[in-house]
């Protein structure tokens, strides 16, 4: 008798998981995610939210956790703020980049360096949703459930291959905008960021992203 309650559990336990598990999307699911994702993302003229991140790391088997504040305007220009545990901020203006710390500013042509320019490439697709038929440079599979769509690229350049083995964005599957963003590293490191808090086409002044 035991046996047999036993066995029920695990079998409502196995359809549980399996019935929340995230499948492989068919060909017309993946149609339907690019094409609810970039209706989304073309219309998208601004963005602003909230951003928690979470850095592991391999070696130290540890996690630094950190919090800011992320602009988006249209036509390349994103603004990363970060609040805590330090003061830093990431501005991407079209062509240049400014890094900048409390004792620090550094500004970057992105067109003179081609890391740069990958890297401009990520943080925009990471937060507007483009790229999702960019197979030129990436492997890109789709998988979805009910509730939210996983697209991961898997680098097929070098210089890709040495930065990430993998990018991975989920978007919710009723707005279709992203909720997470998740960046594996060769040397098994891994970065994790969430948004929250997203505000859609609020008014962004040129100033946030003014590089000098």
């Amino acid at each position: 008798m035991e046996k047999k309650i036993f066995l029920l559990l695990l079998f409502v336990t196995l359809f549980e998981l399996t019935s929340f598990a995230q499948t492989p999307a068919t060909a017309d699911q993946q149609m339907l995610m690019r094409r609810q994702i970039t209706d989304v993302s073309e219309k998208m003229e601004s963005l602003i939210c909230d951003f928690e991140q979470t850095k592991k790391l391999s070696i130290l088997n540890e996690q630094i956790l950190s919090k800011g504040k992320i602009y988006y305007l249209k036509n390349n220009r994103l603004r990363f703020e970060y609040f805590s545990p330090y003061s830093y901020i990431f501005i991407l203006n079209d062509q240049k980049i400014l890094f900048q710390t409390e004792n620090s500013k550094n500004v970057v042509d992105v067109k003179s360096n081609r890391f740069f320019q990958e890297i401009a490439k990520i943080m925009l697709n990471g937060v507007n949703g483009s790229g999702l038929t960019d197979f030129k440079n990436f492997t890109v599979r789709y998988y979805w459930d009910e509730k939210k769509w996983d697209v991961i690229f898997v680098p097929l350049k070098k210089e890709m291959k040495q930065m990430f083995s993998s990018i991975k964005l989920t978007f919710n599957a009723n707005d279709f905008m992203v909720d997470r963003i998740e960046m594996d590293e060769p040397n098994g490191d891994k970065t994790i960021m969430r948004l929250t808090n997203k505000k859609l086409n609020d008014k962004i002044e040129d100033t946030y992203f003014r590089i000098n």
